[in-house]
């Protein structure tokens, strides 16, 4: 390797770039799909579902007009209570519904337990072909964490 060649670390691009293209304020509107039961309430994420996030405004399934109907009545306490569960400077500027009959249907739930596999052993002899790959990396420290993953993928 050259000398003027130097190794950047993954983590430093992915932070500069979400720098430069403002995606760090809109990840952050995107905490609302994933804390949706916590955001609204059982009885409400029951019946509606957040789909997309266009500029600032949410767009929301609801289940029938009839949860449609009440959610606008109620859209301007909703979209508060959303925003106080939004981190960071950008806030949702608006709710629009749209009907989705499916999130009305009676969902069957079947719980049938999964069994829990055991993680099955490591060949001896990848894990050595694979260090040898690995040799050839100067970090030590990314040597580790590669053999980690590594690991953690063929359990």
């Amino acid at each position: 390797m050259a000398a003027s060649e130097k190794i950047t670390r993954i983590d430093s691009l992915f932070a500069e770039l979400f720098k430069k293209r403002q995606w760090d304020k809109r990840l952050a509107l995107h905490a609302v799909f994933r804390n949706w039961p916590q955001v609204v309430g059982a009885e409400i994420a029951e019946r509606t579902e957040p789909r997309v996030i266009r500029g600032t405004v949410l767009w929301i399934a609801v289940s029938d007009s009839v949860w449609m109907q009440q959610l606008h009545l109620q859209k301007q306490a909703l979209l508060e209570h959303i925003n106080a569960n939004v981190r960071g400077s950008e806030k949702i500027s608006d709710i629009r519904f749209q009907i989705d009959a499916a999130l009305g249907e009676e969902k069957m739930v079947v719980d049938i337990p999964r069994p829990v596999a055991s993680p099955k052993p490591i060949d001896p002899e990848e894990q050595k072909s694979f260090e040898g790959l690995l040799g050839a990396i100067g970090d030590a420290e990314l040597r580790t964490r590669l053999l980690a993953l590594w690991r953690k993928a063929h359990r």
